[in-house]
């Protein structure tokens, strides 16, 4: 057993002794039979382990007579024993550091002048992004192989990486149609391995029989009898085999593992010219490795704990960088332009809430005074609200529209869509203009003539808030006194388009909202600058959506429960998916679906067709006809718009789910239960799913709550996915995961707060501005923020 294998037991069984209702005796005696099995080689290569395993030991003996409360502190530091443990064996000292790190290269010369490179090889590495020596620290392997550990043949496991000692048995190459395969068979005398290498024929004269050799690689199960190994690497033994982690890198053609891998050994030295850019004090309030330390163990670690804690530091620094860089820009803005400071006390806002049909929750509350705190101040408001579907974000933005109206200024409201952009003014008209706060339209389907009169009545401040689609921010639209914009998640907003925002030199206050919701700290990166707030709370009286799956022999309850639906003045909506490399394929099969529940199924339903293909005018007619109930089943593509508000729509029904992200199936669900109705959504499977699509689908079903349903998508696509490729701007993390770090993202959003606080310019931290200025420069201005 390796050393780090003994912690990760210890750690476990100090884990599991309050939960397992074990006696100390029984702790204790574990803990003695773990420290035995640590391999005899860990002690011969760490002088001073045994002498610290002792003291461990003793020190969680002595348990056994101590009083309860001495002993319950002692349980609870173990994770500090383990820890001081781990970094005094684990993680190479600065004085190992310092030999490894010597005669390190010139870092801007030509990769071509690094040592075992050359001219051949310097254009294989260019090809890969490495084109001066100081690249090779950048290109981290993808794999590492522990040779600390090697296994005997028969011990070998499938689908793990593993290093093992053989005999080989014989080889052979032979040919299989266009395709070359060396096989070797492996033995350690009780099982057996077989190895394949494909259109590598030079490999059977490497091979020499009853010789023994290393072998690492991935071993797979194989129907024929023993396991399989495909190109697994393999080097004769030697003498003395070292104990030690390899990494492996991915290869550029031409360059095989072990060439690749001499050539990090010799120059990755160059790490010694990485100079630490992080402040003392946050080097040892979060614990990190120094900077070149961190490069060179990602490459060559003495542990797959210094690895991690390597991996943990630079993946910070990254975030960090990332933060204050974001901040920094925040600041630029702020000192170029300054808000428009409102004064107002919240009058009409009260009157307004007092008209409502329901209470604000207290989540409501709470949010609208971050915003309210923000319009007060002279600073420009920068404001994300996320919540999830049905959170009552709307009547927020509303509240801050009022405000904004009782202060002297006027709104923007842009939403994407010319249906959205209706509902959102039909909306606002009803609640706002009984308290004398004019509403107008912009939307391009209105008539030349009508669209100059509104831009003047705008313009003459005749109209107090304005609803419209981006077209709000051309330079044809101008404000008497613009306070306000309000932004739907949905458009591309970035730092450029809020600077034509700028009214009378200042910066008009940007509350950007968003229904996917997704972790907070997640949300700080994504959308850049903005301060964040969370509606986490959904309001009293909705009963929660009742999701389903079913498979097509459940097809005929299905039309039966769509039936009960309408007979009881409800609505339906019926989901098609549309992918765009068939898209053709998709829109037929809704089109067909409608006609089919027209003419076939529900020949006495009023059945209409929504989808892409259609006009604006020809959707805004079909969704006003659905609002109006004179449509009472609406068969759709996903273009059924996010916020569409239809309260007596009870049913959705989406056919091919597996089609569509879990965020998306979460936002499609949101239209319905918008009101107190029991509201079901059902998912209809066909065809033959594969086990991880059909689990993927039940998670959905088990939680109606946004939150957790956006941290599966995540999960499970990536952030470049689930955010659309480089829509939000987010960079190319080399060791961040904005998903997995999260804990790491809070910590250094808030070191980068507390840095731009008390050194705007980054003078005590003149690297660490160098380093802001490399990795980003201008482009940290550019970052998409809604």
């Amino acid at each position: 057993m390796l050393l780090e294998e003994f912690l990760r037991g210890a750690e476990e069984l100090f884990r599991n002794f309050k939960t397992s209702g074990c006696s100390r005796d029984e702790l204790v005696n574990s803990l003695r039979e773990l420290a035995n099995g640590i391999d005899r080689e860990e002690f011969e290569d760490m002088q001073e382990l045994h002498q610290y395993i002792s003291k461990v030991l003793s020190y969680y003996s002595a348990i056994l007579d101590l009083p309860k409360e001495r002993v319950s502190r002692r349980l609870d530091n173990h994770s500090v024993i383990l820890g001081r443990l781990a970094k005094r064996f684990l993680i190479r000292s600065p004085r190992e550091l310092s030999a490894m790190l010597a005669s390190a290269p010139e870092p801007t010369a030509d990769v071509k002048f690094a040592k075992g490179v050359g001219e051949a090889r310097s254009r294989l590495l260019k090809e890969q992004g490495i084109r001066r020596i100081e690249d090779l620290v950048y290109y981290i392997p993808r794999d590492y192989d522990d040779r600390r550990k090697i296994l005997s043949v028969s011990a070998v496991n499938p689908g793990v990486r593993c290093t093992f000692r053989g005999r080989l048995v014989n080889h052979q190459t032979k040919r299989a149609k266009d395709i070359q395969i060396t096989t070797a068979v492996m033995t350690d005398g009780l099982g057996q391995i077989l190895l394949k290498w494909f259109n590598q024929p030079y490999i059977s004269e490497k091979l020499i029989s009853n010789a023994e050799y290393l072998v690492s690689g991935v071993a797979k199960a194989s129907p024929f009898g023993p396991l399989e190994m495909n190109t697994p690497e393999f080097e004769l033994v030697g003498p003395v085999a070292q104990r030690e982690i390899l990494p492996v890198y991915s290869l550029p053609s031409g360059i095989s593992q072990r060439v690749m891998r001499r050539i990090f050994q010799k120059n990755i030295s160059v790490a010694a010219y990485f100079e630490e850019i992080l402040p003392p004090r946050l080097m040892e309030r979060r614990d990190l490795l120094g900077r070149n330390h961190s490069y060179y163990a990602v490459h060559f670690p003495k542990s797959f704990f210094e690895v991690e804690q390597a991996r943990r530091r630079l993946a910070y620094e990254e975030l960090l960088v990332f933060e204050v860089g974001l901040l920094k820009n925040r600041k630029r803005l702020q000192a170029k332009h300054r808000g428009v400071k409102k004064v107002f006390e919240g009058i009409l806002a009260k009157r307004l809430v007092q008209l409502l049909p329901f209470r604000l929750t207290n989540e409501q509350e709470r949010v609208m005074e971050e915003i309210r705190a923000d319009l007060r101040s002279d600073l420009p408001m920068s404001r994300l609200l996320q919540g999830d579907v049905g959170s009552g974000k709307t009547i927020i933005a509303e509240i801050a529209v009022t405000d904004s109206f009782e202060a002297g200024f006027q709104s923007a409201v842009m939403v994407p869509t010319a249906v959205l952009a209706v509902q959102h003014y039909e909306r606002l008209k009803s609640h706002l203009e009984p308290l004398g706060i004019r509403v107008g339209l912009l939307i391009g389907l209105s008539r030349k003539s009508a669209q100059d009169k509104l831009k003047s009545l705008i313009a003459s401040g005749e109209i107090d808030v304005v609803v419209g689609t981006h077209a709000l921010i051309q330079e044809s639209v101008s404000f008497k006194d613009l306070g306000l914009v309000i932004i739907d998640e949905q458009h591309r907003f970035g730092v450029r388009q809020r600077e034509a925002l700028i009214f009378k030199g200042s910066l008009v206050d940007t509350l950007v909202m968003t229904a996917t919701p997704i972790p907070r700290t997640l949300a700080l990166t994504v959308y850049g600058d903005l301060d964040v707030s969370c509606i986490n709370e959904l309001p009293g009286g909705r009963i929660p959506i009742r999701t389903l799956l079913i498979n097509e022999s459940r097809i005929q309850q299905l039309y039966s429960l769509i039936r009960e639906e309408v007979r009881q003045g409800h609505q339906v909506f019926i989901v098609y998916p549309i992918i765009e490399e068939s898209e053709k394929v998709d829109l037929k099969a809704a089109s067909d679906e409608a006609e089919e529940l027209k003419k076939h199924i529900f020949p006495d339903l009023s059945i209409e067709l929504l989808h892409g293909r259609l006009s604006t005018e020809e959707k805004m007619a079909v969704m006003k006809r659905f609002r109006e109930k004179q449509t009472m089943v609406l068969v759709s593509t996903s273009v059924v718009e996010v916020g569409v508000d239809i309260p007596a729509a009870t049913l959705l029904v989406i056919e091919h789910p597996e089609r569509f992200g879990l965020a998306q199936l979460h936002q499609l669900r949101g239209r319905i239960g918008r009101s107190t109705l029991k509201s079901f959504c059902v998912l209809v499977l066909r065809g033959r799913l594969s086990e991880d699509i059909k689990e993927r689908l039940h998670s959905f079903a088990s939680t109606s709550d946004g939150f957790k349903v956006a941290e599966l998508d995540l999960k499970l696509r990536g952030p470049g996915e689930f955010f659309g490729v480089r829509q939000h701007g987010l960079p190319d993390f080399r060791f961040a995961d904005i998903v997995e770090d999260s804990d790491l993202l809070l910590m250094a959003r808030n070191d980068a707060i507390e840095l731009i606080t008390n050194d705007p310019d980054l003078i005590t931290c003149p690297l660490l501005f160098e380093e802001v200025e490399r990795r980003f420069g201008q482009e940290v201005s550019l970052f998409e923020v809604g």
